[in-house]
């Protein structure tokens, strides 16, 4: 079996064609201007995403909470912000936009484990 092997080595080993320098240096030529016209990741250094997601969430959530109250407020006067017309709307979107927050804050942490073992 092994004389076998190295009989059907020997008159492969003929047949056997190597590349030329050209080629070599052709073919290194591609990988590396292929390698150049890709485009690489930009890792995003971010000192604290949760922070940033926080402040722009609830910012937001504030804005829209002064919406109501300043459209309430031109409509309806100071006795009008007192009244459960407005306070629903209000505690409707903190809720919701707390709601929000604390999934963005799940997902974000489920993908900074995910980075971590992968």
């Amino acid at each position: 079996m092994n004389t076998q092997d190295d009989k059907i080595r020997e008159l492969l080993s003929g047949t056997k064609m190597t590349a030329g320098e050209n080629l070599k240096y052709r073919i290194m030529h591609q990988i590396e201007a292929e390698k150049a016209l890709t485009r690489q990741k930009k890792k995003v250094v971010s000192s604290n995403p949760f922070i940033g997601n926080m402040i722009a969430i609830f910012g937001v959530m504030y804005a829209l909470i002064a919406l109501v109250a300043f459209g309430t407020y031109f409509i309806g006067g100071k006795s009008a912000l007192e009244s459960l017309q407005v306070l629903a709307p209000i505690a409707l979107i903190a809720s919701a936009c707390g709601i929000f927050w604390m999934i963005s804050v799940y997902d974000d942490r489920r993908r900074s484990k995910q980075k971590t073992k992968g």
